[in-house]
């Protein structure tokens, strides 16, 4: 099965990342409030919407390895 990686730009310093849905989760999850519940692989893209897409970070495109 093909690892899927996300192209990844942090919109304030215009630096690129690619990024595993791990990577994108830890993200998502990072530094949030006693009694957060974290996304996980099922819903990441609703979390990464919600938290990250368009404030900090924006995904330019999926990639397969």
């Amino acid at each position: 099965m093909a690892l899927k990686t996300y192209k990844v730009q942090d919109i304030n310093t215009g630096e690129i990342y690619n990024w595993s849905v791990k990577q994108i989760l830890k993200e998502i999850n990072r530094d949030r409030s006693e009694g957060w519940e974290n996304y996980n692989k099922n819903d990441w893209r609703e979390g990464w919407n919600e938290w990250c897409e368009g404030d900090c970070y924006r995904i330019l495109n999926e990639t397969q390895k």
